[in-house]
């Protein structure tokens, strides 16, 4: 973002952050000096757009520009409220939650939020790069009716209800790159489109006020959506699927105390997850699945128990995560009654290449009986693969294995490695550990020098120069150039360094 150095003239100054948001105009820079700020909310700009970004960027060095109190609405920090085309750079962000205290302050440090079924409008075109959003009640980034949002370089930690980042209501073409989500009492980043809150909010709106009250039902929420396309546009409403997502390297590390995913992803599709590490987490890895919303239950619960009763996707759930591609992916973890990679409800149709998957406790990969068509696992590492079905709270129930032909590979299959646990993965590993991945200091943070070196030995016979060569990114988690096949979120170490 910082690109050559550039003079600006200096047109107007302001005192608090909320006169220069309503001042602000397309293209303008609001230049934030050091010093500690109450926060801000964004309107719509009509000036703003492609080439016009209002540009809020701190000033000085990092932490020097602390925005620590609410905006003029008090559940949020910076409130993006049907804004688009708007970049928030540099700022440290911080809420007031420490341990052993209450939750207190706003739910989180960045909102952005469109609102729709009061504004009809989504939030979109919005950069997020380079905060460190800390210490908030819930979240340390929300967003929902959302499109077309970069989110990168950032640190998201220490929230004391739920997740590091949040992700959720209906919202389409994010890009999620190079974030630590840190330390959080759940999640890591969770992204839940949540299509019951979407289609409440979607027949809230004025343009659909005609539509028949709520039914929990398939069929009621299909014609709610194609109602909407015909009206409002395809992708241009909440529908509780969020499509075309990249989730790339980004580390996970000491979230999860109170449950839920590292990863947790609920009616994502057609998306890329490649090159995340997630380590010493107290949750669930990758997590895929509907959010059990109501419209899939008759079709999720306990789901198809013979190949012959799934036909096609009309006849699984329709919000689960289906399509998405998950590779060189590396998960490790001792978590009881979790998984490393878990596909549920309805997340068919994902493709698993060369990650590392290791629960030393059951299970590393588990796949329902809603998400085993068309899954293509191919060249994976993990510890145990388990079939559960979805007749009860025992998820541990064996999947009929009859079910199995509706895969494409299946995850334990010749090509995959198995029975590994973290033990015996560190031995190619060039420095495994559980050292925290940052460091916290005064206003600021910085990578622990003594974290772990998740990066294959050069000699590595389970992780290097092993895989499918065919499908791999061209750069690992640290953006060294891939030689060639490898497993996991880096590519192998130098000879050197082994």
């Amino acid at each position: 973002m910082d690109g050559p150095a550039r003079e600006y003239s200096v047109a107007v100054v302001f005192k608090t952050l909320q006169e220069a948001a309503d001042a602000a105009q397309g293209g303008d820079l609001v230049a934030v000096m050091p010093g500690r700020y109450s926060g801000f909310v964004l309107e719509e700009k009509a000036s703003a757009g492609d080439g016009r970004y209002i540009h809020f960027k701190a000033i000085g060095e990092p932490g020097d520009v602390v925005i620590d109190q609410p905006s003029r609405v008090p559940d949020w920090i910076i409130l993006l409220r049907a804004a688009h085309h708007v970049v928030i750079q540099g700022f440290n962000i911080a809420g007031p939650n420490v341990a052993r205290q209450p939750p207190t302050g706003p739910r989180a440090g960045i909102m952005l939020d469109g609102e729709f079924r009061n504004t009809g409008k989504q939030v979109h075109h919005v950069v997020i790069v380079g905060n460190f959003s800390h210490n908030h009640r819930k979240w340390g980034l929300h967003s929902r009716d959302t499109h077309t949002v970069l989110i990168q370089d950032n640190l998201f930690a220490f929230s004391a209800m739920e997740h590091s980042a949040y992700v959720s209501d209906g919202s389409d073409n994010y890009v999620i790159r190079r974030n630590v989500f840190f330390a959080s009492a759940s999640g890591g980043l969770q992204c839940n489109l949540d299509s019951l809150s979407s289609l409440h909010e979607l027949v809230a709106t004025p343009a659909l006020k005609d539509y028949p009250p709520e039914e929990p039902t398939r069929k009621w929420a299909v014609g709610l959506v194609h109602l909407a396309e015909e009206r409002l546009g395809a992708n241009n409403f909440p529908d509780g699927r969020g499509t075309n997502f990249i989730i790339e390297e980004n580390v996970m590390n000491e979230n999860g105390k109170v449950g839920g995913g590292s990863l947790n992803l609920a009616g994502l599709q057609d998306s890329l997850i490649q090159n995340n590490l997630i380590y010493d987490n107290r949750n669930h890895g990758i997590a895929q699945w509907n959010d059990a919303n109501p419209y899939d239950e008759a079709y999720a619960e306990p789901g198809p128990m013979s190949p012959e009763q799934v036909k096609g996707p009309d006849d699984l759930p329709l919000w689960g995560c289906n399509r998405n591609i998950i590779r060189n992916n590396t998960v490790l973890m001792n978590n009881h009654g979790r998984a490393a990679l878990q596909a549920r409800n309805g997340s068919w149709g994902v493709k698993l290449r060369n990650n590392i998957f290791i629960n030393d406790e059951r299970s590393s990969i588990e796949i329902f009986n809603t998400s085993i068509y068309r899954l293509d696992a191919m060249y994976n590492v993990a510890n145990t693969v388990d079939y559960s079905d979805n007749a009860g709270d025992d998820h541990v129930a064996a999947m009929p294995d009859s079910m199995k032909v509706l895969a494409t590979h299946l995850p334990d299959g010749p090509d995959t490695i198995t029975r590994i646990t973290r033990d015996r993965a560190a031995k190619e590993f060039v420095r495994y550990g559980s050292e925290p991945w940052v460091i916290v200091e005064g206003k600021w943070w910085r990578l622990n020098p003594n974290r772990p070196d998740f990066r294959p030995r050069a000699d590595s016979k389970m992780f290097a120069n092993h895989g499918d060569r065919k499908d791999v990114p061209e750069h690992d988690l640290s953006g060294q150039k891939r030689a060639g096949a490898s497993i996991g979120a880096y590519a192998p170490a130098e000879d050197g360094d082994k």
